[in-house]
């Protein structure tokens, strides 16, 4: 079944061929992207999508093609149109098509795309059973901060995990953890959640941000720091969070056991008060 497309102010599906053979975004990987979630046509923490789609936006030149309230209005549509009720919607703006050079036009033209997809988010038990990750070297560009289309580094650290028999790779960059190549990661260590600080090493996770804000409302104790490669031995718990996998539990890394080797009970919380979050009728349009 082909899925509904949004592209530079029409609607169509996904079966029409759309993009020019010289966008940028498809030639130089310039380009954003987002991805969120929703639940009975209700997109998840829409507004908070949108401000790290603009932040990413101005950072590397390109104007944004719509305000707050007219990417809301899109992506009712979008959803409107859908055919089914939960699943995720993903955006790209690139800086448009011109002829190819490294060089581009002051006065370029964004493309703009969005689309819904089906997507089978985990189950109960899935929740429960957690995942196992690696660690790999980060190889990826400073800009991290912006959630840019440029993910060959991530492709293939994905597929170093897969061939290990892992779910997520985490990328390690001079001794430092910073985070999974498709999601923010989390140790747990003497009750307190680790993770690394914001900044050019790592992506503003929206999911990361809400279950920092519901961690210290639950009196959980947060520490946004650096976490050591040779902590990952000591830590009690883990787990990575992105909008797909909401808080997943990781249960080893790099073939050892964290901790008892099953969900711990910090991360147990902080599922289930972000599946509430998420199940809240208002948690579209919370920032």
């Amino acid at each position: 079944m082909s899925d509904v497309l949004y592209v530079n102010g029409r609607f169509t599906t996904t079966d029409e061929r759309v993009l020019g053979v010289e966008d940028r975004g498809f030639q130089f990987g310039d380009a954003v992207y987002e991805v969120f979630k929703f639940l009975g046509k209700r997109p998840i923490f829409l507004a908070e999508h949108h401000r790290r789609m603009e932040s990413g936006l101005r950072t590397i030149g390109i104007p944004s093609p719509w305000d707050e309230a007219r990417f809301a209005a899109v992506v009712g549509e979008l959803l409107e149109r859908t055919a089914f009720d939960d699943g995720i919607v993903y955006v790209q703006v690139s800086r448009g098509e011109a002829r190819r050079a490294h060089f581009y036009p002051d006065d370029m033209t964004p493309t703009v795309i969005a689309y819904s997809r089906s997507f089978a988010f985990p189950d109960a038990a899935a929740k429960e059973r957690g995942i196992a990750v690696v660690t790999t070297p980060d190889l990826r560009w400073r800009q991290c901060q912006v959630k840019s289309v440029n993910l060959l580094p991530n492709a293939m650290a994905k597929k170093k995990a897969q061939r290990a028999g892992a779910t997520e790779a985490i990328f390690v960059g001079d001794g430092v953890v910073r985070e999974g190549a498709s999601s923010s990661f989390f140790g747990v260590r003497g009750g307190r959640a680790v993770t690394h600080p914001l900044d050019d090493h790592i992506l503003p996770g929206v999911v990361r941000d809400h279950v920092l804000r519901l961690a210290r409302a639950a009196n959980i104790g947060v520490d946004e720091r650096p976490l050591r490669e040779d902590e990952l031995h000591e830590i009690d718990e883990a787990f990575i969070t992105s909008t797909t996998m909401g808080v997943m539990p990781v249960v080893a890394i790099d073939g050892g056991a964290v901790g008892n080797g099953v969900r711990g009970a910090i991360t147990t919380t902080l599922q289930r008060m972000l599946d509430e979050a998420e199940a809240r009728r208002d948690s579209a349009d919370r920032g």
